[in-house]
């Protein structure tokens, strides 16, 4: 195991047992202990995180805020919860105001953000996790401040040239939870104007490779002057995070970029995976 992967797996422990709820941590910890042969074959913890699957999971985010998770929502929990993978440079969840998650998939940001005191437009483009994110708020008694949209989050073309994994027509076919079709474009002023939104108080963004198309320089993008924060998982196979960095900066944000590890990135690498954003 490389020494980057020895530093992420003691980190993730770490932050396990700081967020986790006691006896879920326990129960992490023991089936991290009875799988180590299998985490050292993998080079990964996800073996550990079967023990939740079980029984589900509790969690105290960064925020503060307390999440619970059914046994079938907790895969990806130690990295949004833990690991914080979103806001880990700064960035905070708001306590009020609106959060736009691009690419909710089964809702364990949107239901964060709304359970940290947030109003939250929740945009999938596979049309059967809108169920899964709608019943994870009610879990959680948030179901009046989670808003679900099934759509593509202008993440499929730019100028005719198709951009984003989901782009691909075979991999849109094997999506786990897709429709045979795909949902229609969602911008984000339309949504703004659907929910009568003058700021945004933080966006996240994770939608394969569709963040190139999203802040792409030769669009209209004025409407960023409008978002306070910007979370977004970069996908360098589908575009350069140099220009999309510089799109974010000609538009007022502080831009950090990092690696998997959370360590800083040169734009021009393509170990980029996070961009954060902020202004000061």
């Amino acid at each position: 195991m490389s020494m980057s992967m020895r530093t992420r797996a003691a980190g993730d422990l770490w932050s396990v047992c700081r967020r986790a709820a006691p006896g879920d941590a326990v129960r992490w910890m023991t089936a991290l202990a009875s799988h180590l042969p299998d985490c050292a074959r993998s080079r990964c913890l996800s073996p550990a995180d079967v023990s939740w699957e079980r029984t589900g999971a509790r969690f105290r985010t960064p925020s503060g805020a307390c999440v619970a998770l059914p046994g079938s929502y907790t895969a990806g929990a130690r990295e949004m919860y833990c690991r914080n993978v979103y806001l880990r440079t700064g960035l905070s969840m708001p306590a009020d105001g609106w959060v736009i998650d691009l690419g909710a998939n089964r809702g364990l940001f949107s239901v964060w953000a709304a359970v940290t005191g947030a109003q939250v437009v929740a945009v999938e483009a596979q049309r059967d996790f809108a169920p899964l994110i709608q019943a994870l708020a009610q879990h959680n008694d948030v179901q009046n401040r989670v808003h679900v949209e099934v759509g593509m989050a202008s993440g499929v073309t730019h100028s005719g040239s198709a951009v984003g994994l989901l782009a691909d027509d075979e991999v849109w076919a094997s999506a786990s939870h897709g429709a045979p079709a795909r949902p229609r474009d969602l911008s984000v002023p339309e949504l703004m104007a659907r929910y009568w939104i003058d700021q945004i108080a933080l966006l996240k963004v994770d939608i394969e490779g569709g963040e190139f198309a999203l802040l792409a320089a030769g669009d209209d993008l004025s409407w960023l002057e409008q978002v306070n924060q910007i979370a977004l998982e970069v996908h360098p196979d589908h575009g350069s995070p140099a220009d999309l960095a510089e799109s974010l900066r000609r538009h007022g944000f502080t831009v950090d970029l990092r690696d998997n590890d959370g360590l800083p990135a040169p734009a021009d690498s393509t170990d980029v995976s996070y961009a954060y954003g902020w202004r000061r």
